[in-house]
């Protein structure tokens, strides 16, 4: 199960609220584990799901979606289902498989004209009481007023932020998913990095990649990845530029699976670095390796940001800055907390913030300078209660390229 029930039991009760309204694509996969590619693709389609303050989740889908939910289980108590969608049947034929569960969700689907007399009737048969969080962010303004008309007596409070808090820390289905997703992205990511040779372009560096991640089941995202002192900008691959000696090779990427997003990073260099590039190199290193030796439950986030760009500056690189160190990742690319002291709020982001086991974060000191090139290591990690678990796999030196294996 992706939901962390008993951390939203906990949230919920803390601030009151008797129920939580998903609306984004990423929170209602989040509360159900329903994940079909319309809700991230199309804006117009709602899908909500009603999460109690005990008990298994309620969803609300259109009625074509019982396609997808026949051969793809949820996690809820109910389905809820909206709008028109024509599906004729044989008489004469016996149904097998996901045909015959097609017609039987759609029988035993509670089903409304639209989604928010759907969403309303949810509601009123879980017989929530006074106060509702709703995730103001997939739903539109137009919704939110007439939600509000159709639920008199009771108290409706924006909750994408309660959301945000539960999902802080993942539930190992969660950590199965980000790891299978971070495997395949450092695959292609390396395997890119061998077919460099002097002549190969950015570009065909990015087949490789995009094939080899594809090739393991996950949906390659994005290949920031360019060489020579193109390598000082996050660039689009170039078909035009070609690899030569003594090119550094920058790569920042990702990918998708199953909801759940990959981002890493790793520097890697065609023959010999410059004395300067290596340097700053080595700087960037002992900047990764204190940030990791300082992760564990109860450090601050801003504690993070501090050890890192201090240990960068003090090993090679003094003038360097840097307005994060990392990342939570996971339906989202990226989530809270961000490893950074400063924030445009009045509770600034990190000075607040601790580590918890289960965190998912990712951590990177980059290092771009025009004219000059760019740097990068950037590796994912759990907190765990002794410290910490690597989800990335490969070593922290400079890469040579055309070389790994």
């Amino acid at each position: 199960m992706l939901l962390n029930r008993e951390r939203a039991s906990a949230i919920m009760s803390a601030q009151g609220l008797e129920a939580l309204v998903a609306s984004t694509a990423e929170n209602v996969t989040y509360a159900t584990g329903y994940a079909n590619w319309p809700i991230y693709t199309f804006k117009d389609p709602e899908a909500y799901a009603v999460v109690p303050e005990h008990g298994d989740p309620v969803l609300v889908v259109p009625v074509s979606a019982v396609d997808y939910l026949a051969e793809t289980p949820v996690n809820v108590s109910r389905i809820y289902t909206y709008g028109t969608y024509h599906v004729m049947r044989n008489f004469d034929a016996v149904l097998e498989g996901a045909e015959a569960q097609v017609l039987e969700i759609r029988e035993r689907a509670s089903h409304h004209p639209d989604a928010l007399t759907a969403l309303t009737h949810v509601l009123t048969d879980l017989e929530v009481g006074r106060t509702i969080g709703v995730d103001e962010r997939g739903i539109p303004l137009s919704q939110w007023k007439a939600l509000l008309k159709a639920l008199p007596g009771r108290t409706v409070a924006e909750a994408h932020d309660v959301f945000r808090t539960i999902r802080r820390v993942k539930t190992p289905d969660e950590i199965d998913r980000l790891r299978m997703c971070v495997g395949a992205v450092e695959a292609g990511m390396m395997a890119a990095f061998q077919h460099a040779a002097s002549g190969t372009t950015e570009a065909e560096l990015e087949a490789t990649f995009r094939a080899v991640v594809g090739s393991r089941g996950v949906t390659p995202g994005h290949y920031e990845t360019s060489a020579g002192t193109r390598s000082s900008g996050s660039f689009p691959p170039s078909p035009e530029y070609r690899l030569k000696r003594g090119d550094i090779i920058r790569s920042d990427c990702g990918g998708r699976y199953r909801g759940y997003w990959a981002d890493t990073g790793r520097t890697a260099v065609l023959g010999e670095p410059s004395a300067k590039l290596a340097r700053y190199y080595e700087a960037l290193r002992v900047g990764i390796a204190s940030v990791l030796a300082t992760i564990k439950p109860g450090v601050q986030v801003a504690e993070l940001y501090k050890v890192g760009v201090e240990a960068v500056r003090t090993s090679g690189i003094p003038h360097y800055r840097r307005h994060h160190v990392g990342h939570a990742i996971g339906l989202e690319f990226y989530e809270a907390p961000v490893l950074t002291d400063f924030g445009h709020d009045e509770r600034p982001v990190g000075l607040k913030d601790v580590l918890e086991p289960g965190m998912v974060i990712n951590i990177e000191l980059p290092y771009y300078e025009l004219g000059l090139g760019g740097l990068q290591i950037e590796d994912t990690i759990v907190v765990r209660p002794g410290g910490y678990e690597r989800l990335t796999s490969a070593g922290h030196d400079l890469v040579g390229a055309g070389t790994w294996h």
